[in-house]
């Protein structure tokens, strides 16, 4: 009877036929796992972080925006640096604060006006009395705000307050120089300003007053003092604070006298030697008696970098005054 089991077959039943069997078979499993690899989806490899279209734009804005403030500072200042010329005062990163025009000034702590000018407790001084001092010392501080402030003076070119606050005769004497026309000498005793308006601020001051004996009769107080103006400007006008704030140093003596032993004409308040330093003004103006700001000059240089001369040594009422012409 045949045997017709599989096991019993006669390939099986051949180890060569068994070996090529079983590579056939291993070749066929490799060959099946290769196509379901293939046939399977791909898996991308996803990093941790991914920026969305709306974070890329927003990032290349701010890039953009950086980029345009950074050109906007520093081309102006590369302008100023191949244009040449002297050392420039102040410091030119930032502009003209004009709500603020006395920062990065050696004005920027000083008082407001008359505050800033240091009058000491009245003391007898020869034959005047404590009291007479004192009253002495409001007489002056009257006279300086009247020269150096008073609005008729700075708006009006008018000297008319300065005027009530002198003796008869003092008045006669200088009364045709201060309500007369502008003029050098007028500019001598009140600050006079022009077409360059100042700024709604208030003046700044810094400086002392003292008082010493004269001849009989005579009371001399001496007033020390520096005095900041801020003008108005345009952007394209001022470059630094230094461009709009010009500077007035005073020495003057103011002698009061009494009656007798004096005419009753020449008791009170008169005008005694006195020299002025002014800087960072126009020449042009300061000629005709105008004060104006520097910017206001015609064909200045445009430079950059630190001041030429120790501002701070220049502005101070204790240091000597300087004696540079600063128009040449």
């Amino acid at each position: 009877m045949e045997d017709s089991r599989m096991e019993t077959h006669p390939d099986l039943m051949d180890p060569a036929w068994s070996r090529r069997a079983e590579l056939d078979a291993r070749r066929g499993a490799k060959k099946d796992r290769k196509q379901r690899r293939k046939q399977a989806p791909r898996r991308r490899f996803r990093p941790g972080f991914r920026m969305s279209r709306g974070l890329v734009v927003t990032l290349f804005l701010s890039l953009t925006a950086v980029v345009l403030v950074v050109a906007a500072v520093v081309m102006p200042q590369l302008r100023g640096h191949s244009s040449g010329g002297s050392p420039q005062p102040a410091p030119v990163v930032g502009g003209v604060d004009l709500a603020r025009p006395y920062d990065r000034t050696p004005a920027a702590n000083w008082g407001e006006g008359l505050a800033g000018i240091t009058v000491p407790a009245g003391q007898a001084v020869g034959g005047f009395t404590a009291q007479e001092v004192d009253a002495g010392y409001r007489t002056v501080t009257g006279a300086i705000a009247a020269a150096q402030l008073g609005s008729r003076a700075l708006q009006d070119n008018d000297g008319s307050e300065l005027l009530a606050l002198l003796t008869p005769n003092e008045r006669a004497r200088l009364a045709p120089t201060l309500t007369g026309p502008v003029t050098a000498e007028k500019g001598n005793y009140l600050t006079l300003i022009g077409p360059k308006r100042l700024l709604p601020v208030s003046p700044r001051m810094t400086g002392f007053l003292t008082a010493k004996p004269g001849g009989e009769g005579e009371l001399i107080i001496h007033a020390s003092y520096t005095t900041a103006y801020a003008f108005d400007a345009l952007p394209s006008e001022a470059r630094t604070p230094a461009d709009i704030v010009p500077f007035v140093r005073e020495e003057q003596d103011y002698v009061i006298r009494k009656a007798p032993p004096f005419a009753t004409a020449d008791a009170g308040l008169s005008l005694g030697d006195g020299t002025a330093y002014k800087t960072r003004m126009a020449c042009d103006a300061i000629k005709t008696g105008i004060l104006a700001p520097q910017y206001a000059d015609k064909d200045r240089p445009v430079v950059v970098g630190a001041p030429a001369v120790d501002e701070v040594a220049t502005y101070d009422p204790t240091k000597p005054l300087p004696s540079l012409n600063t128009c040449g």
